[in-house]
């Protein structure tokens, strides 16, 4: 697992920690689903081969979690920050880098 995804998931821990803290028990239902969610998009990402679509793929967590900002979305902007740049990384270690202004 590449660093950056590893910091992606320690960033989604500490959102579901810092939920938790702030709200209490009560956010049981928030959490389980985030969990969910990022089991949904690893596993989407274990799918997808073509290095550009992972970047696709990260690209589209952030208006995801723009739009799920009462569910507790924007605490996981870091993780998504995170994921896009290992895409982006993995991506440029393919070899896919178009020289612009060149």
């Amino acid at each position: 697992m590449p660093a950056l995804v590893k910091i992606s998931v320690a960033l989604f821990v500490a959102g579901e920690v810092f939920i938790f803290a702030a709200v209490g028990a009560a956010s049981w239902p928030v959490l389980v689903g985030w969990v969910v969610a990022a089991l949904v998009v690893a596993g989407v990402a274990q799918l997808v081969r073509r290095p550009v679509s992972r970047v696709i793929l990260a690209a589209l967590l952030f208006p995801a979690c723009a739009i799920t900002v009462f569910e507790g979305g924007l605490f996981f902007v870091p993780a998504a920050a995170a994921l896009f740049l290992a895409a982006v990384m993995d991506h440029r270690h393919h070899g896919h880098v178009v020289a612009i202004g060149r």
